[in-house]
Protein backbone atom coordinates (compact mmCIF):
# COMPACT_ATOMS: atom_id res chain seq x y z
CA UNK A 1 0.00 0.00 0.00
CA UNK A 2 1.24 3.50 -0.81
CA UNK A 3 2.42 5.84 1.89
CA UNK A 4 0.79 9.22 2.38
CA UNK A 5 2.81 11.85 4.24
CA UNK A 6 0.81 14.13 6.52
CA UNK A 7 2.52 17.19 7.98
CA UNK A 8 1.24 17.51 11.54
CA UNK A 9 1.05 20.86 13.28
CA UNK A 10 1.28 20.74 17.05
CA UNK A 11 1.96 22.89 20.05
CA UNK A 12 4.15 21.11 22.62
CA UNK A 13 2.75 17.76 21.51
CA UNK A 14 -0.90 18.83 21.35
CA UNK A 15 -1.97 17.93 17.81
CA UNK A 16 -4.04 20.46 15.85
CA UNK A 17 -7.51 19.20 14.89
CA UNK A 18 -7.07 19.82 11.13
CA UNK A 19 -4.01 17.54 11.17
CA UNK A 20 -6.11 14.77 12.71
CA UNK A 21 -8.67 15.26 9.95
CA UNK A 22 -5.94 14.93 7.32
CA UNK A 23 -4.72 11.70 8.91
CA UNK A 24 -8.25 10.31 8.72
CA UNK A 25 -8.44 11.29 5.04
CA UNK A 26 -5.00 9.82 4.36
CA UNK A 27 -6.22 6.37 5.50
CA UNK A 28 -8.44 6.28 2.41
CA UNK A 29 -5.44 6.91 0.17
CA UNK A 30 -2.86 4.60 1.73
CA UNK A 31 -0.76 4.25 4.86
CA UNK A 32 -0.60 7.58 6.74
CA UNK A 33 2.87 8.63 7.87
CA UNK A 34 2.87 11.64 10.19
CA UNK A 35 5.69 14.17 9.83
CA UNK A 36 6.19 16.29 12.95
CA UNK A 37 8.50 19.31 13.01
CA UNK A 38 10.16 20.37 16.25
CA UNK A 39 10.16 18.77 19.66
CA UNK A 40 7.01 17.30 21.13
CA UNK A 41 6.52 14.38 18.76
CA UNK A 42 6.85 11.94 21.65
CA UNK A 43 3.75 13.39 23.32
CA UNK A 44 1.78 13.28 20.06
CA UNK A 45 2.50 9.68 19.02
CA UNK A 46 -0.49 8.08 20.76
CA UNK A 47 -2.97 10.60 19.39
CA UNK A 48 -1.52 10.32 15.89
CA UNK A 49 -1.90 6.55 16.08
CA UNK A 50 -5.54 6.93 17.09
CA UNK A 51 -6.13 8.82 13.86
CA UNK A 52 -4.39 6.21 11.73
CA UNK A 53 -0.71 7.12 11.54
CA UNK A 54 1.27 3.92 10.96
CA UNK A 55 4.55 5.76 11.46
CA UNK A 56 5.65 9.08 12.96
CA UNK A 57 8.71 10.84 11.59
CA UNK A 58 10.08 13.57 13.83
CA UNK A 59 12.28 16.35 12.46
CA UNK A 60 14.15 18.16 15.23
CA UNK A 61 16.49 20.89 14.01
CA UNK A 62 17.21 24.27 15.64
CA UNK A 63 16.90 25.91 12.19
CA UNK A 64 13.18 25.06 12.17
CA UNK A 65 12.61 27.59 14.95
CA UNK A 66 14.97 30.21 13.50
CA UNK A 67 13.51 30.35 9.99
CA UNK A 68 9.96 30.18 8.72
CA UNK A 69 9.72 27.59 5.98
CA UNK A 70 13.00 26.77 4.23
CA UNK A 71 14.26 24.13 6.72
CA UNK A 72 10.83 22.49 6.88
CA UNK A 73 10.52 22.40 3.10
CA UNK A 74 14.00 20.93 2.74
CA UNK A 75 13.36 18.25 5.38
CA UNK A 76 9.98 17.34 3.89
CA UNK A 77 11.49 17.10 0.39
CA UNK A 78 14.20 14.77 1.71
CA UNK A 79 11.63 12.59 3.47
CA UNK A 80 9.49 12.47 0.34
CA UNK A 81 12.47 11.59 -1.84
CA UNK A 82 13.37 8.68 0.43
CA UNK A 83 9.83 7.34 1.02
CA UNK A 84 8.24 7.95 -2.41
CA UNK A 85 4.76 8.76 -1.05
CA UNK A 86 1.63 8.70 -3.19
CA UNK A 87 0.73 12.13 -1.77
CA UNK A 88 1.80 14.74 0.76
CA UNK A 89 -0.98 16.42 2.73
CA UNK A 90 -0.66 19.71 4.62
CA UNK A 91 -3.30 21.85 6.28
CA UNK A 92 -4.26 25.03 4.46
CA UNK A 93 -2.16 27.70 6.18
CA UNK A 94 0.00 30.38 4.60
CA UNK A 95 3.14 28.68 5.91
CA UNK A 96 2.11 25.25 4.64
CA UNK A 97 1.20 26.60 1.22
CA UNK A 98 4.71 28.01 0.90
CA UNK A 99 6.22 24.73 2.12
CA UNK A 100 4.10 22.81 -0.39
CA UNK A 101 5.20 25.05 -3.24
CA UNK A 102 8.88 24.66 -2.38
CA UNK A 103 8.56 20.88 -2.01
CA UNK A 104 6.72 20.58 -5.33
CA UNK A 105 9.54 22.46 -7.06
CA UNK A 106 12.25 20.33 -5.41
CA UNK A 107 10.45 17.10 -6.32
CA UNK A 108 9.33 18.34 -9.74
CA UNK A 109 5.79 17.28 -8.90
CA UNK A 110 2.29 18.68 -9.06
CA UNK A 111 0.60 20.77 -6.40
CA UNK A 112 -3.06 21.30 -5.59
CA UNK A 113 -4.15 23.99 -3.10
CA UNK A 114 -7.45 25.50 -2.11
Amino acid sequence: MSRVLVVVEHEAGAVAKPACELLTLARRLGEPVAVVFGSGAEQAVQRLGEYGAVQVLSVVDPAIHEFLVAPKAEALAQIAASTAPAAILLTSTAENKEIAGRVAIKLESGLITD
